[in-house]
């Protein structure tokens, strides 16, 4: 348990009762899980008790003592004598001390009237230790002693009270008392024990990661701080502006040994943790295959003793379908990194099945999810196929496992004419499930086995597609491969030296390619939903995905990690209004190395903003200044400047600044920042009330946006007459335009609140992406856990987007949700 300048994350309620009523008849009992907590509470009740000046003997019973001390008695003599200044003592006491420590011998235990006498003079000590007030006797590790009952019982005859901590209650059982029993902390408790064992503020990706490794564990101190720990040596974490993050999202996180469940894996030896491995990877066991985990052809009995103890002991679970899985992923991943091979036991486990014979009929499934596991451990063989191709069928489709299937099916495949309709399979589902790290580690894989013509083709896509949401430009080994495909590697080299993409670069580079490996590709010059304005200005600040999303069809799904993702997570948060989850997507990119100085000023500046909305004006300067005042956005960054000046209370500051910043940057291309600037100065303008400022911003901006000649511009401009001149009626459509088209949240900072205004009655509200990804989510029967995990916000959130959903689609239940038309093709999808 994390202490903090004497203080306990949560275990208020049980420090209350203990400290408040001392006096129960009985010892009290604090027991739980080692690690738990039962210690750091007995120390604070300690402390607690010592403020109020109340005499407090503390004894520690370490597991390791002489085995003939039955009770205890020579650590108790031991603390009595370190802490005898704080009692004020019976003069006798010495004397009592030293008869004690006569009579506690080994062959005094072996006598039972020495065992008599040896307590009678316990009992005498007792009754001098404390003249002036009973002692709170605090005895930590009571469990570690054969007859705890007859310990405390010289206590008690005394008239002192006793608080002792037991794993469990039992040593205590038939005794009057109280239990006080310590469970995990409560979620927001266990968040607070994270931020303070990393000593500063947490990522919400961070805390996301770390209870999806530690599962059941999460709330429990000992295994969250070691696990933290473990992160820190392995110099997983860093901290950006004050935020603690992970240096990689593709590593897992590992629980070290010391969680409740180290004994009983460790009682088992090698086979507790095959059995933990195999449960741990992402197609379990079944009860059947554990006889296979065991050398020489044994039966699998130590196994199956394993199975049952873990699963009693709650680090086991059962899936619906009788598969066996382990609830805490964590210790999955420090068994790998102790040396453990998950690849190589699901081979043994594979070809254990296949030599007895079971390939067939039921097995069938069982089988092909271990070879499929096994990965390249599994030698090449055709016969595979079958098995691996009947059980992929029947996996969701976006699933973990479904991709391990399609791996292993196109690599036992081989070199037949099968082989390029396989590669075409596996890339389309990867790009699908946006899991660019897999598709980089299949295209170095495919590249060096001689591909054809046509295969070298699309692994240029995918080197392409992986480089640019990965970060990372294409190799010089892997472009030295890609011969004839120098074009299509052309696009990631534009990308990654800062030029501008539109998407036509994208169908003349990719889509020719893409149409053959996605039948939902759009023909050329046909693109998707998004209207032509939005990938514009996508494209102006480098936005990728809306591009991407529109020229390749709907199997290119949003991304969930790596700068691309990260970038445009800050522009959907910010339309939504999501301050926190913008601020969070910022820090992520930050992490980033190899992103362009646009990319950089627009999500800092989008983040003062967030910063500006929240209230927190300094950190919202510190992001204002990490972006010059002559850079590629100039307008954008005067428009967050004056909102800055106006939530300050200066608005004749914010309108100065920005009326100087809008003369000086006049012929900028900085459109987004122009619309922004110009909507904020004709709110001023309206509220100062003269006229020439009403004439001068509309002339202005007439001006400005005479030079783009768009439909968007023009419905830019109207909003800018709509709001100098005070017209509520247009200005309520134009802000939805303006909302529509520009993707950034109403503008709510006027002196009446007036923003956004509430979808015509009868027209459904569109879904944001973020709606959309967590609808998808509901409909593949994820949990709250799972989505926020997947698409990278905290579950509080995710249950407020729920909420919302519930209330468009007019259901109450996830069911209700996933069958309803919400989101369907007819409705129009928002980013």
């Amino acid at each position: 348990m994390a202490r903090r300048r004497g203080g306990l994350v949560g275990r208020k309620t049980e420090l209350a009762t203990i400290c408040d009523d001392r006096r129960a008849a009985g010892p009290t009992v604090v027991s739980g899980l080692p690690g738990i907590g039962k210690s750091a509470l007995l120390e604070e009740v300690r402390r607690t008790l010592a403020e109020s000046g109340a005499p407090v003997l503390t004894v520690s019973l370490p597991a390791e003592r002489p085995e003939w001390d039955l009770f205890g008695f020579r650590p108790v003599l031991a603390a009595i004598r370190e802490q005898y200044e704080r009692f004020e003592t019976d003069p006798r006491l010495p004397e009592s001390l030293e008869r004690v420590s006569g009579a506690c011998t080994e062959e005094a235990y072996a006598d039972p009237w020495s065992r008599f006498c040896l307590l009678h003079a316990m009992c005498t000590l007792f009754t001098r230790l404390e003249t002036t007030a009973p002692v709170t006797v605090v005895l930590d590790g009571a469990d570690h002693l054969p007859d705890p009952v007859l310990a405390v019982a010289p206590m008690h005859r005394a008239g002192h009270t006793v608080i002792a901590s037991c794993r469990t209650p039992d040593p205590f059982r038939g005794t009057q008392g109280r239990t006080i029993e310590l469970g995990p902390l409560s979620s927001d408790e266990a968040a607070t024990l994270l931020r303070r064992a990393t000593g500063t503020r947490v990522a919400p990706a961070v805390e996301q990661a770390v209870q999806w490794a530690l599962g059941p564990l999460w709330g429990h101190p000992a295994a969250m701080l070691s696990t933290v720990n473990e992160l820190r040596r392995g110099e997983r974490l860093e901290v950006v502006d004050g935020l603690v993050r992970l240096r990689s999202d593709d590593a897992p996180i590992a629980t070290p040994d010391g969680h409740p469940f180290s004994e009983v894996i460790e009682s088992f030896g090698e086979i507790g943790k095959r059995v933990v491995l195999l449960a741990a990877s992402p197609p379990g066991f079944l009860l059947e295959e554990i006889r296979y985990l065991e050398d020489g052809g044994q039966a699998g009995t130590t196994a199956g003793r394993a199975v049952d103890a873990l699963l009693r002991a709650g680090l086991l679970d059962h899936d619906p379908d009788g598969r066996i899985r382990c609830r805490v992923p964590g210790i999955g991943a420090a068994l790998v990194h102790s040396g453990q091979d998950m690849r190589r036991l699901h081979r043994t486990v594979a070809e254990g099945m296949l030599d007895s014979g079971r390939v067939s009929g039921p097995h069938e499934e069982p089988i092909a999810r271990h070879i499929a596991a096994a990965g390249s451990e599994m030698p090449s063989n055709a016969d595979y196929v079958g098995p691996l191709r009947s059980s992929e069928c029947a996996l969701a489709a976006d699933s973990a496992e479904r991709t391990a299937h399609l791996h292993a099916i196109w690599r036992h495949t081989g070199r037949t004419a099968d082989r390029a309709g396989r590669q075409t399979e596996l890339f389309r589902h990867l790009v699908r499930t946006a899991d660019y790290t897999t598709l980089d580690a299949f295209t170095h894989e495919a590249l060096a086995d001689a591909p054809g013509a046509d295969e070298r083709a699309e692994l240029a896509v995918a080197a392409v597609l992986s480089a640019v949401h990965l970060g990372r430009p294409v190799p010089e080994h892997v472009r030295d491969m890609l011969v004839g495909a120098e074009a299509t590697v052309e696009f990631a080299d534009r990308w990654f030296a800062g030029q501008q993409i539109v998407p036509e670069e994208v169908e003349l580079s990719l889509l020719p390619i893409w149409r053959q490996v996605s039948f939902a590709a759009p023909s050329p010059g046909r693109r998707g939903n998004l209207p032509d304005d939005e990938l514009v200005e996508a494209c102006a600040v480098r936005d990728l995905v809306p591009v991407f999303r529109s020229v390749l069809g709907r199997d290119y799904r949003t991304p969930v990690s790596g700068p691309v993702a990260a970038h445009h997570r800050v522009r959907a948060a910010h339309a939504e209004g999501l301050w926190a989850e913008v601020l969070d997507a910022v820090n992520e990119l930050e992490t980033h190395v190899s992103v362009d100085e646009l990319v950089r000023e627009h999500a800092r500046l989008l983040a003062a903003e967030a910063c500006g909305r929240l209230g927190e004006a300094r950190r919202s300067a510190g992001w204002l200044a990490k972006v010059p005042g002559n850079g590629r956005l100039p307008l954008l960054r005067a428009w967050v400047e004056v909102g800055a000046h106006q939530e300050a209370g200066a608005d004749h500051l914010a309108f100065e600044s920005g009326w100087h910043a809008l003369r000086t940057h006049f012929d900028s291309d900085d459109e987004i920042g122009a619309a922004r600037l110009f909507l904020r100065l004709a709110r001023f303008a309206r509220r100062d009330g003269a006229a020439s400022r009403h004439d001068e911003v509309v002339t202005a901006a007439e001006e400005w946006f005479a030079r783009k000649g768009s439909p968007r511009s023009s419905a830019l401009l109207t909003l800018v007459r709509a709001q100098v001149n005070g017209d509520d009626t247009n200005n309520a459509s134009t802000e939805r335009v303006l909302v529509e088209i520009g993707r950034f949240p109403a503008d709510r900072r006027s002196e009446n609140g007036s923003g956004a205004t509430a979808g015509r009655a009868g027209v459904r509200e569109p879904l944001s992406e973020t709606e959309m990804g967590i609808l998808d989510l509901v409909r593949t029967g994820r949990t709250n856990r799972q989505i926020a995990r997947a698409v990278r916000i905290s579950e509080k959130t995710v249950e407020k987007h729920l909420t919302r959903l519930f209330a468009k689609a007019g259901c109450r239940t996830r069911y209700g949700l996933a069958t309803s038309d919400l989101g369907r093709r007819s409705d129009a999808i928002g980013a």
